[in-house]
């Protein structure tokens, strides 16, 4: 059941991993298959692995020692399961996964066309991602003044931390309607109130709730709900709909810094990463020769506008109108 509409749709992910590591106690994984499918691209990008070691034998293809430690090695720690246990499970669906393979070239399945350019695809990405990888890994992570001086630069995430008990209406935009809902809020009106008046003017409309905490909401708009009492309601534009928040209540659950001191080290970290990325690409970019054909072709005005997509991605948050 979705608690939010569009708006909250659009800000999935973008503070939500901030504080993930200690909000939550359970982690989600991908699923093993695709670890063991990432597992076997590897080893046939390039040359075959020198480790002799057999851990199993699949009607005479080997399964080798390295394969099950690297395979291993991208499967999380299940709390109750010893090491020899995970072992014996990676092994098992590399078997299952060899018995698979088998059968498809057997069914000739890896010349059709979709199953070729599915691992091409793949091998791509992987290529890709060894080129950059080694970027990111370089780059040291934030010092403890810059996690304290996020933290400190931040209460509403940490020292003023709520969770916030909320009802939203959504309403499509159109001509002069948020002007008139504004004003409305300006004097005072409910939510149910400015529902109601949407309704007369025969425009359709929803009121949802649900309880959201600082983290999951972006920045900018987690500053503004901490300025509101109780019933206070506030405004949010989107390309395509109309918000009204209101506050129906906020607990506060504050949280220390020794506790939000990894989580935040992985926020700035990630960023440092990301912008690392960006001057790469860019500069990659400056140095080739890229030409748009057919109807990819771009547009004599395009070009500046195309760089600024590439490199400069905007925030989630910072896409969001009615925020300032």
């Amino acid at each position: 059941m979705q608690v939010f509409g569009s708006y909250f749709k659009v800000d999935r992910g973008f503070m939500t991993s901030l504080l993930h590591s200690f909000f939550t106690n359970n982690r989600t994984s991908a699923p093993l298959i695709s670890v063991l499918i990432a597992t076997a691209l590897l080893a046939g990008c390039g040359e075959k692995a020198k480790d002799t070691q057999v851990a199993a034998k699949v009607n005479s293809e080997e399964i080798t020692v390295s394969q099950v430690s690297s395979a291993l090695a991208t499967v999380p720690v299940t709390p109750g399961k010893t090491i020899e246990d995970a072992k014996k499970e990676v092994l098992e669906n590399l078997i299952v996964q060899k018995l698979a393979i088998q059968q498809a070239v057997k069914m000739k399945l890896d010349r059709t066309p979709a199953v070729m350019q599915a691992i091409e695809n793949a091998k791509n990405t992987i290529l890709a991602r060894a080129y950059m990888d080694p970027i990111m890994s370089g780059i040291p992570k934030p010092g403890s003044e810059e996690v304290h001086k996020f933290y400190v630069e931040h209460p509403e995430l940490f020292s003023a931390r709520h969770i916030y008990n909320l009802r939203e209406l959504e309403v499509e935009t159109k001509p002069e309607l948020a002007a008139s809902i504004r004003e409305m809020v300006g004097k005072g009106e409910g939510l149910d109130a400015i529902a109601a008046w949407l309704k007369g003017k025969g425009i359709a409309s929803s009121i949802q709730t649900g309880v959201k905490s600082a983290e999951q909401l972006p920045l900018e708009m987690v500053t503004r709900l901490s300025r509101l009492s109780a019933g206070q309601l506030m405004v949010i534009e989107l390309n395509k709909s109309i918000s009204v928040l209101q506050v129906v209540a906020a607990k506060a659950e504050p949280v220390e810094e020794t506790v939000a001191s990894a989580s935040i080290q992985e926020y700035l970290a990630n960023g440092q990463k990301k912008e690392a990325l960006d001057k790469e690409i860019k500069a990659l970019k400056a140095a080739a020769k890229i030409e748009y054909v057919g109807e990819h072709e771009v547009k004599p005005a395009a070009p500046e506008v195309k760089e600024k997509s590439a490199t400069d991605a905007p925030d989630v948050a910072k896409g969001v109108a009615g925020l300032k």
